[in-house]
């Protein structure tokens, strides 16, 4: 069953997402810049990224649903602490820890998927419970502009915090526990560190995790700034920005209703290479100040290309190793969030010094080329391994 899982994809996926397009917001609630403000989003992604190399092997370890109902308790909670939070320091200290519960999530949630599936069917079920998350963040952005302009901003964490509270309320009294692989003893720093030398004995795995490195930087670091970008060229404001930021959602969501048909016409490979030529669109649009409704729909093209190679490359993150998939999955995770989180951080400057134009115009062009070259990275090493990738 996977639905527990769906849910669970579903809270993260707001708790993570539902920020973007209310930076502006928050800037003018708490008085200061929208780069200040932007750290909302850099300050969950950080910890999401750097608790994952202590998540995945205490997963692997003692149980990875023992560190996903953990995880999910204490999210409910920093989602209750963001919505009571009376200043920006408060805020921000809730998305640092929820940033590190939501390490807990997702990816091991990937994780135990790939423990229950085997390889012929692992990527269409990882997709399944990937379209909860997508639906997530259509929901997220959306509905995060639309409350924040009709009641108040903090409203869409109110809901994100109900989500939450109902998957760890499943996670603790309907999962059960799988008795996990190890030879008796504690975990210690050698365990850890004996996964992870599993993980990288894979040559494929330094393609993997740099280029979700790269999706997290170029695609998400742009994502703070959408709301600033439509008002000063007198395109839109919060609500119109929610709606460009869910097209993510959109994109990725139809990506899952096709992925049957997609895998019966082409290759893991050349959905890669499709991904990148579809996830620039939407960069490239907003880059020439079309109309934000224009925009909308090439963001859709941008979320399907963006799930085209992020899922594949999660297929692909799924065989590193058996023994250490929660370890796997764990630095996949880090990877695209150390990528979230320094986008920000990148793209603020960027846009200030050069113009949204021409980070926007690079930004499009790395996604552009991305799909690609890991597309042939992916292939030549198959070949030189003598396997096949499908």
């Amino acid at each position: 069953m996977l639905y527990p899982f769906a849910l669970c994809a579903l809270a993260s996926a707001i708790s993570n997402r539902a920020i973007d397009p209310l930076i502006t917001l928050i800037a003018r609630e708490f008085s200061v810049p929208v780069t200040t403000a932007a750290l909302a989003a850099s300050l969950y992604a950080l910890p999401y990224a750097f608790g994952q190399p202590i998540l995945g092997p205490i997963g692997d370890f003692y149980g990875k649903i023992k560190v996903l109902r953990t995880c999910l308790w204490l999210q409910t909670a920093c989602l209750a602490l963001v919505v009571l939070s009376p200043s920006l320091t408060i805020l921000l200290v809730a998305r640092v820890i929820g940033g590190f519960a939501g390490g807990g999530i997702m990816p091991v949630t990937m994780a135990i998927v790939g423990d229950k599936f085997p390889p012929a069917t692992r990527q269409l079920a990882m997709a399944r419970v990937l379209s909860a998350g997508m639906t997530g963040t259509i929901f997220a952005t959306t509905a995060a502009g639309l409350l924040a302009q009709f009641v108040n901003w903090r409203t869409v964490f109110i809901i994100g915090m109900v989500i939450a509270l109902t998957a760890a309320l499943i996670m603790t009294f309907k999962a059960d526990e799988p008795t996990p692989d190890r030879q008796g003893g504690r975990l210690s720093f050698a365990h850890a560190i004996a996964g992870y030398k599993k993980v990288f004995a894979n040559r494929r795995s330094f393609i993997c995790y740099g280029a979700v490195f790269v999706e997290g930087v170029a695609i998400f670091g742009v994502m703070p700034f959408i709301g600033e970008i439509l008002e000063r060229r007198g395109l839109g404001s919060v609500k119109e920005a929610g709606i460009i930021i869910a097209g993510i959602g959109i994109g990725g969501l139809f990506y899952t209703l096709i992925l049957k048909w997609l895998l019966q016409m082409f290759s893991r490979y050349q959905l890669m290479f499709m991904g990148g030529l579809f996830c620039a669109g939407g960069m490239f649009t907003l880059a020439y100040g079309l109309p934000w409704e224009i925009t909308a729909v090439t963001f859709c093209a941008t979320g399907f290309g963006y799930t085209l190679m992020h899922n594949s490359i999660q297929t692909e993150v799924s065989g590193l190793s058996a023994k250490a998939r929660g370890s796997a999955f764990s630095l996949h995770s880090f990877s695209l969030f150390s990528g979230q989180a320094l986008g920000p951080l990148i793209f603020g400057p960027l846009i200030i010094g050069l113009g949204p134009t021409t980070a926007l115009i690079c930004s499009g062009t790395i996604l552009l080329l991305l799909g690609p070259t890991i597309s042939f990275l992916f292939a030549r090493q198959r070949r030189q391994s003598g396997t096949t990738g499908f």
